[in-house]
C-alpha cells in the first residue's frame, strides 16, 4: 500500500533528523578540534607560514576533486536506488581513484612549479597530496554509507582523525614545528580515518577490488557530477592561488585565517546536505508532492540557520579574530570575515538547490555549466578587485571575499532558473520574513549589550542564540508537527547517538 503524503513527509523528517543528529554528535567533537587548531595554527605559524599552509590545503582540495571524479555524488545516488549495484560501483571507484591519484601527483606538482611557488610550499603540497590517497578511499566508503543512510561509521572515523590532528598538531606547534610538521600530522590523521571506516565497512559491504568496465557508462553519466564538483571547488578555492600570485603570503594568511573560521561554519549545511541527498535521489520520480515539500522545507531550514549566523558573525567578527588569531597580526582578517558573513545565507541555500538539481531534477549537465560559468565570474572579479583592494587598502583579501559573495549570488540565481517549475511551490514568502524579523529582534538587544555593557562576547553570543530562538517562537515560525520533530531531534531517547550501533 502506498504511503500517504503526510506519512511520507513524517518518515523523511525522522530519517533526516536521525542522520543529522548522528553527524552533529560527531561534529561537536570535530568542531572542538577545529577551533583548537584555529586558535593555535595562526598564532604559532604567523600570517606568512599560515598563508603557505592555507595555499597548499586549497591546492590539495582541488586535487581531491580530480581523484573523486564525481563519486561522492554518484555513489550515494546509485546506492540509494540499489545497494547491490552500489557495491559494484564502490569497488570500481576505489580502483579508479588509485589510478587518478598517481596521475594527479605529477600534474599538480608541475602546476605548482609553473606558478613559481617556493620550495616550502611545494613540499607542503607533496605531503598533503599523499594524504589524498587515503582520503580518496575514505570518501568512497563514506559515500556508500551516505547512500544507505548509516552515517555513524564515517562519523567515528572523522572523530578519530580530527582529535588526533588537533592534539598532535598542537603538541608539535608547542615544540616549535612549522607548517610542514602540521601537514605531516594531517596526513597521518587521514590514514587513521581510512583505517577506522574500512574496519566498519566490512560489516555492511564487500569490496572486491575489481574494476568493472561497465562503470565507464556510469562515469559518463556521472561526468556532470564530477565537473560541477571540480568547478565549484575551483571557484571556491582559486582565490587563494590568485592572492598568492597577486599579493604576498602574509595577505594570503590574513585571508586564510578568516576563511578557516568561515569554512567551519559551512559545516552546518554540508551535514544536512549529506543526509538529504540520498532522500532527493530516492524521490526523483515521486508523484505525490513529497519531493517538492522536502525541497521547500530544506530551503526554509537553510534560511532559518543562515540569516542569524550571518548576522552574528558580522557583529562579532573582531572578537572572533582577536580570540582565535590575535588582532595585532590578523587585524585585516576582520573585514574579510564580515564580507564572508554576508555570503553565508546564499551559500546555505545554494548547497540545497544544487543537491536538488543533481539528486532529483536530473539537471546535472546544466548545473555543471553553471559551475564553469561561476569560475569565469569569480576569476574575473578577483582579477579586478584583488589588485585594487591591495593598492587601496593594502588587503587584497577584501577583493577576494567580495568575489566569493558575488559568485554565490550568481550561482543562486542560476539555480533558481534551472529548478523545475513547482519544486519550490511549498516555499512561502513568510519563510524569509519570519527568520529575518527574528534576527532583527536578536540584533537590537545584542547591540545594546555591546554598547552599554562590558559583558564578555561569548556570553553575549549565547544570549544572541536565546534571543533568536525566542523570536522564532514568538512569531510562531513552526507548526505543531515541526515542533514535535524538533523535540524528537533534541531528545536523547529518539537520537541515534554516535556510539550507539545497530
Amino acid at each position: 500500500m502506498p504511503m500517504s503524503k503526510k506519512t511520507s513527509n513524517s518518515e523523511i523528517g525522522e530519517s533526516i533528523a536521525q542522520n543529522v543528529s548522528v553527524m552533529f554528535g560527531a561534529q561537536v567533537v570535530t568542531w572542538g578540534s577545529s577551533f583548537l587548531l584555529l586558535y593555535f595554527l595562526p598564532r604559532y605559524l604567523g600570517p606568512e607560514d599560515f598563508g603557505r599552509l592555507y595555499l597548499a590545503l586549497s591546492i590539495k582540495m582541488m586535487l581531491g576533486l580530480l581523484i573523486d571524479f564525481g563519486g561522492n555524488y554518484l555513489i550515494p545516488k546509485e546506492v540509494a536506488r540499489s545497494e547491490k549495484k552500489g557495491a559494484q560501483i564502490l569497488s570500481s571507484y576505489i580502483m579508479l581513484r588509485i589510478v587518478l591519484w598517481v596521475l594527479s601527483i605529477g600534474l599538480i606538482l608541475l602546476f605548482a612549479n609553473l606558478l613559481g611557488y617556493s620550495q616550502h610550499v611545494n613540499l607542503l603540497i607533496l605531503i598533503l597530496v599523499i594524504a589524498k590517497l587515503w582520503e580518496g578511499g575514505t570518501g568512497a566508503l563514506s559515500a556508500y554509507f551516505q547512500g544507505i543512510e548509516q552515517m555513524e561509521y564515517p562519523s567515528i572515523g572523522k572523530i578519530v582523525e580530527k582529535m588526533f590532528v588537533a592534539i598532535v598538531a598542537v603538541g608539535a606547534l608547542l615544540l616549535g614545528a612549522d607548517s610542514i610538521g602540521v601537514a605531516i600530522v594531517m596526513t597521518v590523521g587521514a590514514l587513521l580515518n581510512l583505517i577506522v571506516i574500512y574496519w566498519f565497512s566490512r560489516k555492511v559491504v564487500r569490496i572486491d577490488y575489481k574494476f568493472d568496465p561497465k562503470i565507464f557508462s556510469l562515469m559518463q553519466s556521472g561526468m556532470p557530477f564530477f565537473l560541477f564538483s571540480l568547478f565549484s571547488v575551483i571557484y571556491y578555492r582559486i582565490d587563494a592561488m590568485m592572492l598568492a600570485s597577486l599579493t604576498t603570503e602574509e595577505v594570503t594568511g590574513w585571508y586564510g585565517g578568516a576563511f578557516r573560521f568561515f569554512d567551519i561554519v559551512m559545516v552546518l549545511p554540508l551535514l544536512y546536505k549529506t543526509a538529504i541527498f540520498p532522500v532527493f535521489s530516492k524521490l526523483w520520480n515521486n508523484k505525490e508532492g513529497v519531493l517538492e515539500t522536502t525541497i521547500g522545507q530544506s530551503v526554509r531550514l537553510m534560511v532559518i540557520l543562515g540569516i542569524p549566523t550571518a548576522a552574528v558573525i558580522f557583529l562579532f567578527a573582531e572578537p572572533i579574530i582577536h580570540f582565535f588569531m590575535g588582532i595585532q597580526e590578523y587585524g585585516p582578517s576582520v573585514i574579510v570575515l564580515q564580507i564572508f558573513a554576508v555570503s553565508i545565507p546564499f551559500i546555505y541555500i545554494d548547497i540545497i538547490l544544487g543537491s536538488a538539481l543533481m539528486g532529483a531534477a536530473n539537471r546535472q549537465r546544466a548545473w555543471a555549466i553553471v559551475g564553469l560559468a561561476a569560475i569565469f565570474v569569480n576569476i574575473s572579479i578577483n582579477y579586478l578587485l584583488i589588485p585594487y583592494t591591495q593598492s587601496a587598502f593594502a588587503n587584497g583579501g577584501i577583493g577576494a571575499s567580495v568575489a566569493t559573495l558575488a559568485t554565490e549570488v550568481f550561482v543562486m540565481g542560476a539555480a533558481l532558473l534551472l529548478l523545475p517549475k513547482g519544486y519550490l511551490k511549498t516555499f512561502k514568502i513568510s519563510y524569509l520574513f519570519k527568520p529575518a524579523i527574528a534576527t532583527v529582534l536578536m540584533v537590537i538587544p545584542v547591540l545594546l549589550i555591546i554598547m552599554y555593557t562590558s559583558l564578555y562576547w561569548m556570553l553575549t553570543l549565547l544570549l544572541a542564540g536565546g534571543f533568536y530562538i525566542s523570536g522564532l517562537l514568538l512569531l510562531k515560525t513552526f507548526n505543531e508537527e515541526e515542533m514535535d520533530l524538533i523535540k524528537s531531534f533534541i531528545s536523547t531517547s529518539h537520537k541515534k547517538l554516535i556510539f550507539h550501533f545497530k
